[in-house]
């Protein structure tokens, strides 16, 4: 229950901080892209915006996920109310588990209207919505609770700006992981194999998230696949935020 409060005040401060207005820039992203690009498609209208709009779905939560992440915990740490809430009979773990939690459903939340407009956009153009979108739309909120461990987890132990900014070096290197190893196996033997085999196995696969290709082509995915891209999410959600938890609960303040 005290890690159930400590969610839901994250939820509410992370509404107070008006972080559901970046709806708004996916409804730029999605109508405005939707109007001008795809009258230059060449008859692939459909597809591109269908692509487009998972795009969008993964660049906005992204966005959305590091600003109010980046300085979730620091700013408790600033304010010195980290000190009244730990002084209570509340484990750190606790703690860190509750702003995930907070954030999650945030996360869930500026999701679910992401998917409802783009689920909207393409059955105005389309007369109909195709599973292969919304699965495609359901594995990028993987990504999503896999970004959101990261964000806690950096913002336990440094500033907010970087904790930004590292996170957005996970997203972009998350994407291109499977290179990392491809560049390992071309450098075999030196020291950079090893660095590149060692980012390879930290890094999130977040190209395990991205079915855009078969959402533009209508293409299911395996339910192999699909049990495994969960698996992944919550073991690596998991590991990240306690790691996190045993970074924080060795912190002191003062």
């Amino acid at each position: 229950m005290k890690t159930f409060a400590i969610a839901w005040n994250t939820f509410r401060e992370a509404r107070r901080d008006r972080a559901q207005w970046v709806l708004l820039l996916y409804v730029v992203i999605v109508l405005g892209g939707s109007l001008v690009l795809t009258p230059l498609s060449m008859g692939e209208g459909y597809r591109m915006t269908r692509d487009l709009g998972l795009a969008g779905l993964s660049l906005v939560g992204m966005i959305l996920i590091v600003l109010v992440g980046s300085g979730m915990v620091q700013k408790e740490i600033e304010r010195r109310t980290v000190l009244t809430v730990l002084a209570k009979p509340l484990r750190r773990s606790e703690f860190l588990v509750g702003k995930y939690l907070g954030l999650m459903a945030m996360v869930t939340l500026v999701f679910a209207s992401m998917v409802a407009l783009l689920a909207a956009v393409i059955w105005l153009r389309e007369g109909r919505v195709e599973p292969a979108v919304l699965w495609a739309a359901a594995f990028t909120y993987g990504e999503f609770a896999v970004l959101t461990a990261v964000v806690v987890a950096f913002s336990t132990f440094v500033s907010p700006a970087l904790a930004g900014v590292f996170t957005l070096a996970v997203f972009v290197m998350g994407h291109f992981a499977g290179d990392l190893l491809r560049f390992a196996d071309r450098v075999h033997g030196t020291f950079l194999a090893l660095i590149a085999r060692g980012a390879y196995i930290l890094l999130p696969h977040l190209d395990t998230f991205n079915l855009r290709a078969q959402a533009a082509y209508g293409v299911l995915p395996e339910s192999d696949l699909v049990l495994a891209a969960a698996a992944y999410a919550a073991l690596y959600a998991f590991s990240t935020v306690a790691m996190a938890s045993a970074i924080f609960s060795a912190r002191e303040f003062r």
